[in-house]
């Protein structure tokens, strides 16, 4: 691995709603995060990273969306030939309430209602 470190949300270290589990999850994604916040690694990656099963990774997406410590934006380029859709892109929120970057778009065609970003209605 490159990364030699990752900057967290400050706000996820004393969040007593966050399990421990998803914080490892939330730093995982970090060590791929942008300078925008915006990251794409898919769930076997984080796995691989974190040591654990791409199952367990998801459950605490959806509580790491839940929470607002990730937003789905929609992915950029081509989907793969035989893929299911074009892949994951995601945005960490530094402050509660912060917004993905302008050329970035919150995904709402999301088929899952547990995946849709808090306060975000269609």
């Amino acid at each position: 691995m490159k990364m030699k470190y990752a900057i967290v949300p400050s706000r996820a270290v004393g969040d007593l709603r966050l399990p421990h589990g998803a914080f490892r999850t939330l730093a995982s994604l970090c060590v791929y995060t942008s300078a925008q916040g915006v990251c794409y690694p898919n769930q076997w990656t984080l796995a691989d990273l974190r040591n654990c099963s791409q199952s367990n990774i998801a459950k605490q997406m959806k509580i790491l969306r839940t929470l607002g410590y990730v937003i789905d934006v929609e992915s950029i380029g081509k989907k793969y030939p035989r893929a299911f859709k074009r892949g994951n892109r995601y945005f960490i929120p530094t402050r509660e309430g912060d917004l993905p970057p302008p050329l970035e778009v919150i995904c709402t065609d999301i088929l899952a209602e547990e995946r849709r970003p808090p306060n975000v209605h269609i």
